[in-house]
């Protein structure tokens, strides 16, 4: 050792990164989610304006539709369900774009779970007839919940839509609410094709189906779950699914009725799934 003095410690190439390259790893981050939301929001935008001339046109040939041909009417239908199918994804993917952006506001106010989920039923159950499901509601008693009535109607909506589609014809759909010290639990159970085992604990993911589901055709985009998901963690609930495949499936929603809860999560949570 030369002159006797201190030998100086070769920086780590980790070290040489310090706080600084961190930071600019986190913005770059967080500038490609942004301009992936950005990207995201445009082109769903952009399909939405011509996706609203076909079905704004379809339902003008619907008003003519006694002049088609059988044919010409089978295939008027097909155009209806595929828009509407189209229309559903865009709206769903421009909501889940909106929860990860954190710019869906919750309007808070005093709800009644059981009022609630009797007109979600009743919606549900001229679709279900169609194919054959009875759905059923079993709502006991309990205080109001502090949440955004609109949300939580797209929570109902959306697990009894999807127990009536993926229930056998004369199936039943059975929504049951109850209420215990202090918590809400909606259970939503159909007696449908189920989800094999090592796949229900992925369902809530975006994009992700059940692999029965998709090799039987049933229409879907895999982000329903993901938007109930995040809804229900936004009031300070959770949600999970208990199934066995090929008798039917059981999604539950525990929500807290106090208040102060669901508005303490509201304050520090605004997209939890994305931490999942």
């Amino acid at each position: 050792m030369r002159g006797g003095g201190v030998p100086r410690a070769r920086p780590h190439p980790d070290r040489l990164r310090g706080k600084s390259a961190d930071t600019r790893d986190e913005a770059e981050g967080a500038s490609t989610d942004e301009q992936r939301a950005q990207i995201l929001a445009i082109v769903s935008h952009e399909m939405r304006t011509p996706l609203t001339s076909i079905i704004s046109f379809s339902e003008l040939l619907r008003s003519e539709a006694a002049g088609l041909s059988p044919d010409g009417q089978r295939f008027l239908g097909i155009i209806e369900r595929n828009a509407d199918r189209l229309l559903r994804l865009i709206d769903d993917l421009l909501m889940l774009n909106r929860i990860e952006a954190g710019g869906l506001p919750l309007e808070l106010g005093h709800v009644s779970l059981p009022e609630l989920a009797s007109d979600a039923v009743k919606s549900a159950t001229p679709v279900a007839a169609k194919s054959g499901v009875t759905v059923h509601l079993d709502a006991g008693g309990g205080p109001d919940v502090l949440a955004d009535p609109r949300r939580l109607a797209q929570v109902l909506d959306n697990l009894i839509g999807n127990a009536v589609k993926f229930s056998n014809v004369d199936g039943l759909v059975r929504v049951r609410l109850r209420y215990l010290r202090g918590t809400w639990r909606i259970d939503v159970s159909d007696t449908g094709i189920g989800i094999p085992a090592d796949e229900a604990a992925r369902l809530f993911s975006p994009f992700v189906r059940g692999s029965n589901a998709r090799i039987a055709g049933l229409p879907g985009s895999g982000l329903g779950l993901t938007i109930v998901k995040s809804l229900v963690e936004m009031h300070g609930g959770r949600v999970k699914v208990e199934s066995a495949l090929g008798e039917g499936s059981t999604f539950s929603v525990f929500l807290p009725a106090h208040a102060n809860v669901a508005a303490q999560h509201l304050r520090e949570a605004q997209w939890p799934w994305k931490t999942q």
